[in-house]
């Protein structure tokens, strides 16, 4: 259903996904469509990758060569283990094991033990692997409503993103299913319906969240996670951003398809 009363002028759209720093991620769908096949377990994992940048301007068919010291086994391995967690050269992984395992949260925040006992979190010792690498952090779920981008969340992860601003590669942040939000027993009043963009030129009606209030909270957190690295919602043939000219797409918050 297009908005009636909204009038949208047209707009020049490139194929390309840029970063903040003007990088291009040319493949950035066959990136998603790689990581899902090889290294996806379930619902609740994530993982990121630093490679070389030329390997992010290629549109053809990817393959192991692209991380060939984290083999799919490998890191499917760790995940698997006692913590659920995978840290290689070139990739870090987490799967959720418990409610207070959430994957982005323990490769964004949580660190690894080190031999000298400096802690750092896995993104930052994955960032500054190659500060002029192509980084993709990939979640299968959007991350969490209420806790996840808000600044005093339990579960925050707005420090951890502000290192990216510091990454001058090319850099993108994904996830691929609208994290499906409890309805919890006390609700605001809320609209039915609401206009929301739908691409660079047209706007479209979509229904609004049960829970209005983390609506709310989730439409501002896309703002406050693509203020810090570009946000972007993908499916195995599609890539798109959740920020069109300021302003959030409504298929970066509700689960249709793309």
């Amino acid at each position: 259903m297009v908005c009636s009363a909204a009038v949208v002028g047209l707009f020049l759209f490139s194929l390309n996904f840029f970063s903040s720093s003007g990088a291009e991620i040319n493949n950035l769908p066959q990136i998603i469509k790689f990581l899902q096949e090889n290294y996806g377990d379930g619902e609740m994992f994530a993982v990121a990758i630093n490679i070389p940048s030329r390997k992010c301007s290629s549109r053809g068919k990817l393959n192991q060569n692209i991380l060939p010291k984290d083999p799919s086994w490998k890191v499917k391995h760790g995940l698997h283990g006692i913590e659920g967690v995978y840290s290689g050269q070139s990739l870090i992984g987490a799967k959720t094991k418990t409610m207070d395992s959430l994957p982005e949260y323990q490769l964004l925040i949580q660190s690894d033990q080190s031999e000298n006992g400096t802690q750092y979190p896995r993104l930052k010792k994955l960032l500054d692997k190659n500060k002029n690498g192509c980084v993709v952090f990939y979640s299968f779920q959007s991350p969490c409503v209420s806790s996840c981008p808000s600044p005093r969340g339990r579960y925050s992860i707005m420090s951890a993103l502000d290192l990216f601003q510091n990454h001058t590669g090319p850099k993108a942040f994904v996830f691929k299913q609208v994290y499906k939000h409890k309805v919890s027993s006390v609700q605001r009043q809320r609209p039915l319906w609401h206009c929301y963009r739908h691409g660079p030129n047209r706007y479209a009606m979509m229904s609004v969240w049960e829970n209005y209030a983390d609506q709310i909270a989730w439409q501002a957190g896309i703002n406050q996670i693509n203020a810090r690295v570009p946000l972007f919602r993908c499916s195995a043939q599609k890539c798109i951003p959740c920020i069109y000219e300021r302003e959030v797409d409504g298929r970066c918050m509700h689960p249709v398809k793309l």
